[in-house]
């Protein structure tokens, strides 16, 4: 099975992703119509804290062993906003929506998973952390560049959502795009 650990989003954010997806998928269309391009609907909206990965039954039981005591960090919230890419120039891959507030409360949590699966075999990634929102993948550009999709789109602050807990998800993959399971949540206490 594949697991990943996340934050599930309010109503408010995911009706906020939705809309922006929609600014943006048409602006896409208009701009480079052979992109092939994949959206994130807004039932699956989540902030990654860690990918893990597939792993057998075995393994996923000790992560979930690893993730079911509270993380010590406090509720916090997080407010979505501004709208950006990976890379930020070149051959457009990721289209997401940024954070702000609550970030290093995000890093905290995100820091303690990595601690605990790391006891449990599964590396830490190399990369840094840097939390966000996915709303599209870019399979083909088809001539869409990053800088073109997002010249002169100013969003304020979408939406905010409260962070009390992590869920550890399955990610099931079919050729409709993947369905996240919530296996697991773990809360956060301060």
């Amino acid at each position: 099975m594949r697991l990943f650990t996340g934050v599930e989003v309010g109503p408010a954010v995911a009706d906020a992703l939705a809309r922006v997806s929609d600014e943006l998928r048409a602006r896409a269309a208009t701009l480079a119509p052979r992109a092939r391009i994949t959206w994130v609907g807004s039932d699956r909206a989540h902030i990654t804290v860690r990918f893990i990965g597939h792993v057998d039954d075995e393994k996923a039981q000790a992560i979930t062993n690893a993730l079911a005591p509270p993380i010590a960090v406090p509720p916090f919230e997080v407010t979505v906003r501004g709208v950006g890419a990976f890379p930020p120039s070149g051959r457009l891959r990721v289209v997401w929506a940024g954070l702000a507030g609550g970030v290093d409360a995000l890093s905290a949590v995100e820091q303690e998973v990595s601690r605990r699966l790391e006891a449990r075999g599964i590396p830490r990634e190399e990369r840094a952390y840097r939390p966000h929102l996915t709303l599209a993948r870019v399979k083909e550009a088809g001539g869409l560049r990053a800088r073109s999709l997002l010249e002169g789109y100013t969003e304020p602050a979408f939406a905010t959502t409260r962070v009390d807990a992590i869920t550890l998800f399955e990610s099931r993959l079919s050729p409709k795009g993947p369905t996240y399971v919530a296996l697991q949540q773990t809360a956060l206490r301060g």
